[in-house]
């Protein structure tokens, strides 16, 4: 009779010791040069939300702050500029996977390098801190195409949403005066760091547990 309470007991306490398996989503980033390169890119990614609110405030001279929510008016004039919007990435999972993940960030980000070159070149205030910022955006999309080829994933470096000539011909008659200049520039802006604050989390998702590397 206690030999047989016993064994539940033991087999209980086996399993609390044992390390845990690589579970899901996590199974196909495990190996230490792709963890490598989630870290840089998660330190690329806090680099350009801090550059963001550096850039902002020298850049934008108006009220707006980057910390509250797209207004009424604000979201009209983003109708009427017709800004495009950034894709949409999602927590990973069998139906997101690390392949679409990546794929969406590094459209994002080519998006966002297009939309503030052409934002900046119409724009009535000019500030150097743009290319910084441009520069950082280069470096995280050469690291989210080495994460992409170091799992063999299609790196979709053609596929573009929008061409810099093509938004600067729709965007130019639309910004015709400063205040519509720093709008653009906000909203710009805005979109890039509630974009970035997701890439930031996806990086954080993409970092094996300490208890499941073994």
């Amino acid at each position: 009779m206690h030999l047989f309470l016993g064994l539940p007991l033991a087999l209980c306490a086996l399993s609390l010791v044992s390390p845990a398996p690589i579970q899901e989503p996590w199974k196909d980033m495990q190996d230490t040069e792709f963890q490598e390169a989630v870290e840089s890119g998660h330190s690329l990614t806090r680099k350009i939300l801090d550059d963001i609110n550096k850039l902002h405030k020298s850049w934008v001279h108006t009220s707006f702050s980057l910390d509250e929510k797209v207004s009424s008016k604000l979201e009209y004039l983003k109708k009427i500029l017709d800004l495009p919007a950034a894709p949409a990435i999602k927590p990973l999972s069998d139906s997101f996977t690390l392949s679409a993940c990546l794929s969406q960030i590094a459209k994002g980000l080519k998006l966002h390098q297009t939309l503030l070159t052409v934002v900046s070149k119409l724009s009535h205030t000019k500030s150097e801190m743009v290319d910084g910022l441009l520069c950082d955006i280069r470096d995280l999309l050469l690291q989210v195409r080495k994460m992409q080829d170091l799992k063999n994933l299609p790196s979709d470096q053609e596929t573009q949403a929008v061409s810099e000539s093509q938004l600067q011909e729709t965007l130019a008659p639309k910004i015709s005066d400063e205040h519509i200049s720093h709008v653009a520039a906000h909203l710009t802006l805005h979109q890039l760091r509630e974009f970035g604050k997701d890439v930031r989390r996806t990086f954080r998702s993409m970092t094996v547990p300490s208890d499941l590397d073994n």
